[in-house]
């Protein structure tokens, strides 16, 4: 694993382009279903969505962490989020994607500095026991810390895809409520596929759930993104759902004392 270069731009210029959002009016009609693998009747895949013609949106960019990983990643990343969401509600977004690179990051930071399991792959390790490989991967992981591993360098490939512009556009589209929080149609290829979301406006407008929990919701929607199953309804055991959950409690062991659906209400 070799250190990246380092970086020429300074962290202030990086924070204030991060602020930086311009409109982006779409042209014709887009459609999500280029990245829909064929569906099954035990697993849980999202309707497709399809983006209004009409719809307007604004360009978030966002600051990538410097992980040190074996591939080059892009400095920032670029999100589309639809204007009918307010200022606050987009820089809540920001937030959580930074929750979601953070974990990333930390994965790997640990691990450069010696760990033999970084606090992600324990926690994992602990609770995940089905669905550990994507639908990509060949082959057959033996426990969920390995498992954690190589989820980690699929969401490197996705962030690199996304900053680098070999995916398509990542969308953030708006759901005014609604039974789901943040939902990503499941796809196949972290290399193509984009990290487009669906985000519930009144679960993000609600102060009452924390940044950590929302980011594990969208944690567990880029899982889907990345080509993580798991059956409709079911979390508990399975990678996507352990692996967000493990996000949402800061890598902590479970407790007797919260029920589980404290955690997977807003998985989906």
């Amino acid at each position: 694993m070799s250190l990246l270069n380092k970086r020429t731009r300074s962290r202030k210029e990086r924070r204030l382009s991060s602020l930086h959002m311009v409109s982006h009016n779409l042209k014709g009609e887009v459609s999500t279903l280029g990245d829909i693998i064929k569906r099954g009747s035990r697993f849980y895949v999202g309707q497709p969505k399809r983006i209004r013609a009409s719809a307007t949106y604004k360009k978030l960019i966002i600051d990538v962490p410097e992980a040190v990983v074996s591939d080059t990643v892009p400095e920032t990343m670029f999100f589309y989020m639809d204007t009918r969401f307010t200022t606050t509600q987009m820089n809540r977004m920001k937030r959580l994607i930074g929750v979601v690179l953070s974990i990333w990051f930390f994965h790997y930071q640990q691990k450069n500095e010696g760990a033999i399991l970084s606090a992600y792959q324990s926690c994992v390790n602990k609770y995940a026991k089905f669905n550990l490989s994507p639908v990509w991967f060949e082959g057959k992981l033996s426990n969920g810390a390995v498992a954690a591993d190589v989820q980690m360098d699929g969401l490197t490939t996705m962030i690199a895809a996304n900053g680098f512009g070999r995916a398509a556009k990542a969308y953030i589209m708006y759901q005014a409520s609604g039974t789901s929080t943040i939902k990503g149609v499941s796809a196949s290829e972290p290399e193509k596929n984009s990290l487009t979301i669906t985000v519930n406006s009144t679960d993000l407008n609600n102060t009452g759930i924390t940044d950590s929990f929302l980011g594990g919701s969208l944690l567990h929607a880029w899982l889907h993104r990345e080509g993580y199953r798991h059956p409709a309804g079911k979390f508990t055991s399975y990678f996507a759902g352990e692996a967000a959950m493990c996000g949402m409690r800061g890598n902590k062991d479970k407790s007797p004392l919260i029920p589980i659906s404290t955690y997977t209400k807003w998985l989906d």
